[in-house]
């Protein structure tokens, strides 16, 4: 009984030291001035919201919207496409489609892991529950550090799969749309 009391307030305390250095971090970002861009690029809203705040700073300083780091990675990205032929674009457009719908090893992981805890649960509680034992604990906490990463990686990777996909459909729409020489 004493071993649970420990682990539930050992919990509490972690969770509350995480909200507490994320508070004073917000805090911290709004009093440097950097809350329109810069270090409080670090939010839970997504990478659209950030790039209208970098868009929103630079029309307040009278910069050009051409030199933030995202829209000229994608004039990168598609100037680099513009070189490579109709034939061989094709062929990247359908291995970009091929990653965005594969369902990868990251799923595979993610849906597979937990049956193979509950086919040997009886023996991993044994394990990991013997004589107050704290592995339970370091199991916990190294699954979940592991499986979070995982899934934000899988689905950034979906993303930029869609903004390749989507760049690659614009260049052949517009080498359709062009006359062939003779």
């Amino acid at each position: 009984m004493i071993y649970a009391f420990t682990s539930v307030s050992l919990f509490f305390r972690i969770t509350k030291l995480f909200v507490y250095i994320y508070m004073h971090l917000q805090t911290l970002l709004k009093k440097t001035k950097q809350y329109a861009g810069g270090w409080y690029m670090f939010s839970l809203r997504g990478d659209a919201h950030k790039v209208y705040l970098k868009l929103k700073k630079a029309a307040h300083q009278n910069q050009n919207a051409e030199e933030i780091d995202e829209l000229a990675e994608m004039e990168e990205i598609q100037q680099l496409y513009l070189t490579l032929g109709s034939a061989t674009l094709r062929k990247v457009y359908y291995r970009m489609i091929k990653e965005k719908n594969g369902s990868g090893v990251i799923p595979i992981l993610v849906s597979a892991l937990p049956w193979l805890f509950f086919l040997f649960s009886q023996r991993l509680q044994q394990f990991l529950f013997k004589d107050g034992s704290w592995f339970w604990i370091i199991f916990v906490v190294l699954y979940v550090f592991i499986l979070i990463p995982s899934v934000f990686l899988h689905f950034r990777e979906q993303s930029w799969a869609s903004v390749h996909i989507e760049i690659i459909q614009d260049i052949l729409k517009d080498r359709e749309k062009e006359p062939n020489p003779l």
